[in-house]
């Protein structure tokens, strides 16, 4: 029927002399296809994870993601990805270079792509170079977002790339709106180069918009790790939801209301088909398409890229560091990151291997009064160990976060100098700000405290433990320095910790002689070369230390299969211990504490006095 309207039209025109026999007219076929990912994170090689039996199964790899994707791909095919696609291995090196993500995704087809926090790791700068590096790139979409205190790197990538907040996608005949959010984060605030806004305040408009530039269907990209979307559903008007973050594929999509809400499996591992009516919104086909070498062949224009870069990751990065693709150590079991167990308990095994690496890094002058200890929070432990044969790049994935002033992913480890005093006010804010389930919550390497919950808020931890000898721990002493290894994002931290606690002790940091520093990065931890240590890249260095094994490769010790004490609840009532390091404010709460009762007790001595009193009287009478 349709094509017979369309030559009738034909047919008029011609009569009626005009230039041009072309109409624009709905496809044939009523169904478009959506194709979407989200949270590449970067995962351009297959991703390793273990199977049921505990054997080593690869999965995803953008060589692979290229052929599936071609095949599912139709002629009305439009192809997203929500977001997170970039850092967590090693080319988030390339980033300001070769943009490697978003130079394979346009080679892949992909018609638009989302913005998330992920993709701001090393800071909106970082991210419009990798923008004006990109040789070629899907459409970047951001709508809840405004410059802030600005970035002149960021901003002439955005404009470069002709990032914008919401596009419209021809797919047969249909025009599709698409626009993206980001889940707000603290870090994008007032006074940030970037200020992540309201998202639904954000996605009204750019629905709104998109509506009346004619949009037949729309769909927003979210990055977000919430899994409630009754708001955003009520604030603007979503025919579908490709939810990111830390969603996970399901069998069915999801519906609110009259919006659809879908997500794959992060890296890579598969990708979701959708196929809708725009015209009635009804849904045609939903499945999720598993990704892995054994079920598609490589797409060899990918390989080769993908071989290049590798090629030059070995010569910036990996040679620096004297690294190169052999198994840098083996792992007999596996270790987890910051996570939870079933009853809510926080773990962070890889964290403990990383505290350690840190302190084997620092050459120890003889000066030293004291044994180093380490210091990072649990979320900068960011990828899983897996049982086996250990790489660079899972080491890298391992603790990615942060940039050094080098230019190179990753934290630049510094060592400094805290007294036990200040060491003990680092734990008290520790304690007061971030609970035991907390990603923020720091991580000691050979050191751990004490805390009592008997005491007043704000002093509540009774004694900081180093390690003295192996495995042996002594409480600290006030006035001893004690080396610190840490990076520099923390030691900055710290004053603005000092304000949010309200603790009332000092949190000083000194060089070895005891003298304030502010400069942190002249205190970097160097290589003999000269190159800066990076969190990731002490354990490689550390790895040398491991009992060599079969083959020739270094074994993990079995000492990190569980997670040390990092913080213990004493409930004692001893007087000794609840007094000490107590301060003026403690003694008044103890004061008050035996003062209220007494006070009771002599009130109601005088209550009983008055009563005998008087009934000696009446007696008397």
């Amino acid at each position: 029927m349709k094509r017979w309207i369309s030559a009738c039209m034909a047919l008029a025109m011609i009569a009626a002399g005009t230039d041009s026999l072309y109409i624009e007219t709905k496809a044939d076929s009523e169904e478009v296809r959506i194709l979407f990912t989200h949270d590449l994170r970067d995962h351009i090689e297959e991703v390793k994870s273990l199977d049921e039996e505990n054997a080593v199964v690869y999965s995803g790899g953008y060589e692979y993601l290229a052929t599936a994707l071609d095949e599912y791909r139709t002629e009305q095919t439009v192809l997203l990805d929500a977001g997170n696609f970039s850092a967590s291995t090693m080319y988030a090196s390339l980033n300001s270079t070769k943009a490697p993500d978003l130079t394979l995704m346009s080679r892949m087809g992909y018609d638009a792509v989302g913005v998330g926090l992920v993709d701001f790791t090393y800071g909106a700068g970082m991210f419009g170079e990798m923008l004006s590096a990109a040789q070629s790139h899907p459409s970047l979409l951001l709508s809840n977002f405004t410059s802030g205190a600005g970035n002149a790197a960021f901003e002439e990538g955005w404009s470069a790339a002709e990032g914008s907040a919401y596009t419209l996608i021809e797919s047969g005949g249909y025009q599709i709106g698409v626009f993206a959010l980001c889940e707000p984060d603290e870090a994008f605030g007032d006074g940030a180069p970037i200020v992540i806004t309201d998202p639904l305040a954000a996605a009204a408009e750019a629905a709104e918009a998109l509506k009346q530039q004619g949009a037949d269907y729309i769909i927003c990209l979210y990055s977000t790790d919430e899994d409630d979307f009754e708001e955003l559903c009520n604030a603007a008007s979503i025919d579908l939801i490709i939810a990111g973050g830390n969603h996970t594929a399901t069998e069915k999509y999801r519906k609110q209301g009259n919006t659809l809400i879908v997500s794959s499996d992060p890296y890579g591992t598969s990708f979701g088909v959708l196929d809708i009516d725009p015209s009635s919104k009804n849904v045609k086909n939903y499945e999720i398409v598993p990704v892995s070498s054994s079920l598609y062949e490589a797409s060899w224009g990918i390989s080769e890229t993908m071989y290049a870069y590798q090629s030059e990751i070995s010569d910036t990065v990996m040679r620096r560091f004297s690294l190169n693709q052999n198994p840098v150590f083996r792992a007999g079991y596996s270790l987890t990151t910051y996570g939870r167990t079933q009853s809510g308990k926080a773990y962070a095994e890889a964290a403990d291997l990383l505290t350690d690496s840190m302190i084997e890094a620092y050459d120890a002058p003889d000066s030293d009064e004291a044994k180093a200890v380490s210091i990072i929070t649990e979320d900068m432990a960011t990828g899983t160990i897996l049982q086996g044969n250990v790489s660079a790049n899972d080491l890298f994935s391992m603790a990615y976060k942060g940039m050094g002033t080098d230019g190179i992913p990753g934290y630049n480890l510094v060592h400094v100098y805290m007294r036990g005093s200040d060491l003990l006010t680092l734990c008290e804010m520790d304690l007061i700000l971030h609970d035991d389930n907390s990603p923020e919550k720091f991580h000691f390497g050979r050191m751990y405290y004490e805390y009592s919950m008997n005491r007043p808020v704000t002093n509540r931890v009774i004694d900081v433990f180093t390690e003295e000898a192996d495995g042996y721990y002594i409480a600290s002493t006030d006035d001893r320095l004690y080396p610190v290894i840490t990076t520099t994002d923390i030691l900055q931290s710290i004053p603005q910790m000092i304000i949010d606690s309200g603790v009332s002790g000092e949190c000083n940091i000194y060089d070895e002689t005891g003298r304030p520093v502010t400069d942190f990065d002249v205190m970097t931890i160097r290589s003999g070369d000269g190159a800066a240590i990076k969190l990731w890249s002490a354990i490689s260095s550390y790895a040398a230390h491991f009992e060599r094994g079969r083959d020739g490769i270094d074994d993990l010790p079995e000492t990190y299969k569980k997670a040390r004490k990092q913080r213990t609840k004493i409930s004692s009532l001893n007087v000794i211990k609840l007094l000490k390091h107590a301060n003026r404010a403690t003694f008044d709460f103890y004061a008050k504490a035996v003062a209220i009762p007494v006070a009771v007790l002599v009130g109601l001595n005088v209550l009983v006095w008055l009563i005998n009193l008087k009934k000696k009287k009446e007696t008397n009478a």
